[in-house]
């Protein structure tokens, strides 16, 4: 066992404890929503504040991605980010309580932290696929073992809120970043920085080569899309809980089970690689959660949410294995972690709508008449993706893009 441990790469243990520490963490920031409920916000003014979040981030997103390659150091940037969201976060639970002249403080620490803590995930992501193209390693393997600690620190925080209470999820929060943020300090000039050297100028960076691509333009107005109700699920899910009797402190158990289920998918991600371009596997995804948001409609108890999360689960591990890999292909040199702050940013303008339509529609239809709206979205946002890449190939004859 110790001669088999010897001889896995050092990049790779290095990126696969860098996805493994970050998820961990990142499970226990995914309460917002149920803390809201618990302190009497409604499903409207939920969906404005989650709007608030998103839109700060949309510009956060896009500012730190060209600062990472402006640097040349996602890892500095990451730091810096991390830090500071960590702080922040863990003061959420007390700024319910506290006025801002006539405002409450949550209204503004929310957003405020959001500028630091939503670009944090995605400057890990391209961290982490940027090195493994660069050490030529299967992304699927190494976004395994996030799947993983994802799945074990939900199912802990569903064991442990109910009695603990929601508030502890935000405390947990800035404790489980700890180990990571060390960790990562230490990696000086190494292959999980981005390009060690000399920063580039702004003036000198060629964003609008990233503009002119038609399948990175195609594929972020789909992306734009599919995320109004893929964000609008997560963030309305413990609505859909107590509605069929379930505590929505207990989401930890549904999110892990989730998680545990997008596992094998991104395990197959490297083999359907082989046979199917990206855009496809992206494809056979929303099909899965056009499936699973009809489900939803019609659930009546726990156990129903928790069989139908497995779908969440299957199509969540092909995008988490395929959308990051699709959105590097596309990217010129120089700019990859711009395109995937790009990327964010746009699923950030779908989060915004969504959080926004989805709370006045769940006011005034009900939850599981919003979940068969968000299907349909789905539905059409599939058929508009397909479409352009129908086009591009057969029209336009440009190769779908590829690692």
């Amino acid at each position: 066992m110790i001669k088999l441990l010897r001889n896995i790469p050092k990049s790779y243990k290095q990126l696969s404890s860098i996805q493994f520490l970050f998820c961990f963490a990142l499970a226990t920031g995914s309460y917002l929503t149920v803390f809201l409920q618990k302190n009497g916000f409604t499903p409207a003014e939920v969906g404005f504040i989650n709007a608030a979040n998103f839109a700060v981030s949309i510009c956060a997103m896009l500012f730190w991605g060209m600062w990472a390659d402006k640097l040349r150091s996602i890892r500095k940037v990451f730091l810096f980010c991390i830090s500071i969201a960590v702080v922040l976060w863990t003061f959420v639970p007390a700024s319910v309580q506290i006025f801002v002249g006539p405002v409450l403080l949550v209204y503004l620490l929310i957003p405020v932290s959001a500028f630091f803590r939503i670009p944090a995930q995605t400057l890990v992501e391209a961290l982490v696929v940027q090195n493994c193209a660069k050490e030529k390693i299967a992304y699927g393997s190494v976004r395994f073992w996030g799947s993983i600690s994802f799945a074990i620190m939900a199912i802990l925080l569903g064991a442990i809120l109910p009695w603990a209470g929601v508030e502890a999820s935000f405390y947990l929060y800035g404790i489980s970043f700890l180990p990571l943020i060390i960790i990562i300090f230490k990696l000086k000039n190494t292959s999980a920085d981005s390009a060690p050297g000399k920063g580039v100028p702004l003036k000198e960076m060629k964003f609008g080569l990233l503009f002119k691509n038609y399948y990175f333009l195609t594929y972020i107005v789909f992306a734009i899309f599919i995320n109004i109700p893929m964000n609008t699920t997560v963030s309305f899910l413990p609505y859909l809980v107590e509605t069929v009797g379930g505590d929505s402190a207990q989401l930890g158990l549904v999110t892990g089970f989730k998680a545990l289920l997008e596992i094998p998918m991104i395990l197959l991600i490297k083999p359907m690689r082989r046979r199917f371009p990206l855009p496809v596997v992206i494809i056979l995804a929303g099909v899965i959660f056009i499936v699973e948001f009809i489900l939803y409609s019609g659930a009546n108890g726990m156990a129903q949410i928790l069989a139908i999360q497995a779908l969440h689960g299957l199509g969540g591990g092909l995008m988490l294995g395929a959308v990051p890999d699709y959105v590097f292909a596309m990217s010129p040199e120089g700019l990859n972690s711009t395109a995937h702050t790009v990327n964010s940013s746009m699923n950030s303008v779908a989060a915004i709508l969504g959080n926004i339509l989805g709370g006045m529609l769940i006011t005034f239809v009900g939850i599981r008449q919003f979940y068969m709206v968000a299907a349909a979205v789905i539905v059409c946002a599939v058929i508009y993706f397909s479409l352009t890449l129908l086009f591009g190939c057969k029209v336009l004859k440009k190769p779908i893009p590829t690692l």
